[in-house]
């Protein structure tokens, strides 16, 4: 029996990456999985084809989930395709993540906020509302970074972003009592996205001096803490960042310039 088999799992900016990551550990364990991103193209038919190729019902929901009528849209298309939703993960993310301080504008800033504080914010309104009118007693995932942790120069709006999850976690954790449903962020350090790989959802390891464990992570290290915030395992968690970096705050390097 798998960790997560039947369950119903939507993951927000699933195109590639650490997402698409998570789309397919979900999947392994037995969950079928909507894959959100703003672009359909092959990438997102890829990550589409590697959940199916598991066995798994996969779905598509094309929005750009910076504004609430397009989450609500895209939670209700979810819907329609799964019947019920037991897992949600906020993953979506701009690019670039980062811009110099003098350069940044009220557009780029506004975006930022718009796509990653509120849009995870009302990702989880939305789901949670639908979670407790099928009595579901569900997880909502929210991923922040070491960003939110320690300052570094250049990333200061996508930290402020990313601290203020933490913060709405610990608010869902309240505001969501006795509903079954916990919410919970994961913190990831320096994650290679330039995988998944034609063949392998990623590869063994990328070296990193920098980084105690000695290596970069792989979006199967974030999709290990999402499985395990998800499942049965982790359901006393509730309201709280996991730190997955591999040791890099523990230590105070962010090194180089880290994609996370």
């Amino acid at each position: 029996m798998k960790l997560l088999d039947g369950k119903k799992a939507l993951v927000t900016g699933a195109r590639k990456g650490i997402g698409r990551g998570i789309a397919y550990k979900l999947a392994e364990q037995g969950a079928d999985v909507g894959i959100n991103d703003y672009i359909d193209d092959e990438e997102t038919q890829k990550t589409s084809s590697l959940v199916k190729s598991l066995g798994r019902k996969s779905s598509i929901h094309i929005q750009d989930v910076s504004k609430k009528e397009n989450i609500d849209k895209m939670v209700d298309d979810f819907l329609s395709e799964h019947g019920n939703i037991d897992i949600l993960v906020n993953n979506a993310i701009m690019q670039p993540q980062n811009k110099p301080f003098f350069e940044i504008d009220e557009e780029w800033w506004d975006y930022m906020m718009d796509l990653s504080l509120k849009g995870y914010f009302f990702a989880a309104q939305k789901a949670s509302m639908e979670m407790i009118k099928r009595k579901t007693s569900g997880s909502i995932i929210c991923i922040s970074s070491v960003h939110s942790y320690r300052a570094s120069e250049n990333w200061t709006p996508y930290g402020i972003a990313k601290m203020g999850l933490r913060r709405m976690v610990k608010g869902l954790a309240a505001d969501l009592v006795n509903t079954g449903i916990n919410s919970n962020c994961i913190a990831p350090g320096w994650i290679n996205n330039t995988i998944p790989s034609d063949d392998q959802v990623e590869p063994d390891s990328f070296n990193a001096p920098w980084v105690p464990t000695g290596r970069q992570g792989l979006p199967s290290d974030i999709a290990n803490a999402v499985v395990f915030l998800s499942s049965k395992m982790g359901e006393y968690v509730n309201g709280e960042t996991l730190l997955v970096d591999g040791g890099m705050i523990a230590t105070g390097n962010l090194g180089g310039k880290p994609n996370v």
